[in-house]
């Protein structure tokens, strides 16, 4: 059974879906039900050369609603595991570092708690966050290394020498065929020209020296295989077919064998090859590691976690950038070491600002924080889920379009009808308290769109959700809204001629518009949704995905002893967020 077309792969007894959705690999069994596994999401772990940007509170976002959501939909399966990070080692990091004049760890401690601080901000309900300088993440990348050297037999690892393009910024490697030469002028009008990445137009070095690599071609067929496996484990679909198409060419340098380790002379923060002090591991290497750190690997006792407890991630968000990374050089590793496979990896797009490219050279880089300071939480947290919920397209920030947005739907649909509900006047020409809470025997005609839309509001959303299309689930939910409202402006039940039962219904189907929203919002807009549920009076036993149908939300009574303003005023003209420089 697919659910409308669904291309997520997810345990049954998190999402309720009757089809085992794993892919077939020779990994260990499932864990029995004394040791039930968690919904395991995770981010990137973010490079800490810099401050957080609004793309990194994008992909974090995104986690923290997939988590939310689990816990929402089965509240009775083990918590949700909700892990985010810092990418701490290489040579971008070292050179920073030695620019300012600081030690490595000092630079990593600073932005690290940037990071930290953002997930906190943005409200995100994280349970892990894991920093690649931790010494539980050295045990782990030591025991990976370690497994794959045992396999000598299979020749996984071996020394050789590499000669090749670098792209410092990028900690990549990169072929002739990936490499191109631009030109641009100097202050002094002069025009140079130096080699840049195809794929990220950042500069990159030539390097030669002896490492080791890992014979990544040895899994060509497999990976192939994998991600061709339908429903598609890399999403967006569109992903999974231009990566397929790059790796299937004939002599594409995508699956050659990777270089797995630096000389230490030229790279020394980072974690050491054991065995083998003259080198030093690949950061990417490293930092893949961390999603198995986090779950507990190498499970030999005392860990937070068993073997099957969490791994392997329901969900792996991304960035479309680093794909390769995580569909090809992390299954690898994980296929040569026998263990299983991601069952979701979400490459999402990027942000652009007013149609350009985000850059501090151009100064159109969003400070997260400001935003969400002059915004508000959870109306910055809709936003970046609704216009960015589109995984397959990147997505543009612009200060005019959340004004608009702040506006026409959070002022406009979600908060007039808030405050059109819980009105003293209105709630008074009911025929009883319970009247608005209380179905009516039939449904008007006339209302009959509204009642369908909610009853069938769970089902897609859950159709979009488990698609992957955010972006869509949240339409959905602003789609009952305008339904809603323009119900509640046709019955018109604050004039005088308004009967007791058309006044009765548009209180009746206003706040349950708004019970029924503020409950599947609730991993959208968290503390506004309490706030609806709690100005509805809803119990908080009757705020589960099941109680979301008309007519399930139970005996209650409206709080009117204030006026609700649940999204306030702002000065737009004066208050739009700065730009990071």
């Amino acid at each position: 059974m697919r659910l409308l077309g669904s291309s997520l792969r997810l345990p049954h007894e998190l999402w309720a879906i009757t089809r085992s959705r794993a892919f077939s690999t020779s990994a260990p069994a499932a864990p029995s039900s004394s040791s039930a596994k968690h919904f395991y999401v995770t981010t990137p772990i973010f490079y800490v050369n810099a401050d957080p940007h609004i793309g990194h509170l994008h992909s974090t976002l995104l986690a923290d609603v997939y988590s939310r959501f689990a816990r929402l939909r089965e509240p009775t399966s083990p918590p949700p595991i909700l892990c985010t990070g810092t990418d701490e080692h290489g040579l971008k990091i070292q050179r920073v570092a030695e620019g300012r004049g600081i030690a490595p760890k000092v630079l990593c401690d600073s932005v690290s708690e940037r990071f930290k601080d953002l997930a906190q901000a943005a409200n995100v309900d994280y349970n892990i966050f894991i920093r690649t300088t931790e010494e539980r993440h050295r045990i782990a990348v030591h025991h990976v290394w370690a497994s794959l050297k045992l396999l000598e037999s299979k020749g996984f690892i071996y020394k050789s020498s590499y000669a090749g393009w670098y792209a410092v910024s990028d900690e990549a490697y990169y072929s002739e065929t990936q490499v191109m030469e631009v030109e641009e002028a100097t202050g002094g009008k002069q025009m140079v020209r130096y080699p840049v990445s195809i794929e990220t137009g950042t500069k990159v070095e030539w390097m030669e020296e002896e490492n080791y690599k890992f014979r990544l071609s040895a899994f060509r067929e497999k990976l192939i295989e994998w991600l061709s496996t339908d429903p598609n484990v890399l999403q967006p679909p569109s992903r999974t077919a231009t990566l397929l198409a790059e790796i299937s060419t004939p002599g594409s340098p995508d699956l050659q064998d990777l270089s797995i380790s630096r000389p230490s002379s030229r790279l020394s923060w980072g974690v050491s090859v054991p065995g083998d002090d003259e080198h030093t591991i690949y950061v990417w290497i490293d930092a893949l590691i961390n999603y198995l750190t986090a779950a507990g690997y190498p499970w030999r006792g005392g860990e937070a976690f068993k073997e099957g407890q969490v791994w392997p991630p329901e969900v792996m968000v991304v960035g479309k950038d680093i794909i390769r990374f995580h569909a090809l050089y992390l299954p690898a590793v994980l296929m040569a070491l026998d263990l299983p496979l991601p069952r979701n990896i979400l490459a999402h797009g990027h942000w652009t600002m007013d149609k350009f490219k985000m850059s501090k050279s151009r100064g159109n880089v969003a400070n997260p924080f400001e935003a969400l300071k002059v915004w508000g939480v959870d109306a910055m947290r809709t936003y970046l889920m609704w216009w960015g919920g589109n995984s397959a397209n990147d997505s543009d920030y612009s200060a005019a379009e959340i004004e608009r947005f702040y506006r026409k739907d959070l002022v406009g649909q979600l908060g007039n009808l808030l405050s059109r509900v819980s009105n003293k006047k209105l709630l008074k020409k009911l025929p009883s308290p319970a009247s608005f809470y209380t179905t009516p025997s039939s449904i008007h005609p006339d209302d009959q769109e509204l009642a369908e839309s909610l009853n069938n509001l769970t089902g897609r959303i859950e159709a979009h959700i488990d698609t992957f299309e955010v972006d869509r689930a949240i339409a959905a939910v602003f789609d009952a809204l305008t339904l809603a409202n323009e119900r509640v402006q046709s019955l018109s039940p604050w004039l005088p001629s308004a009967s007791h039962e058309d006044s009765q219904r548009a209180l009746f189907f206003a706040s349950e518009t708004l019970r029924i929203v503020g409950i599947v919002l609730q991993p959208i807009m968290p503390t506004k949704s309490h706030e609806i549920l709690d100005t509805l009076g809803v119990p908080t036993d009757r705020r589960r995905w099941e109680d979301a149908k008309l007519g399930m939300g139970g005996p209650r009574t409206m709080k009117t002893n204030r006026k609700v303003h649940l999204f306030p005023s702002i000065a737009f003209g004066d208050s739009t967020p700065s730009h990071q420089t």
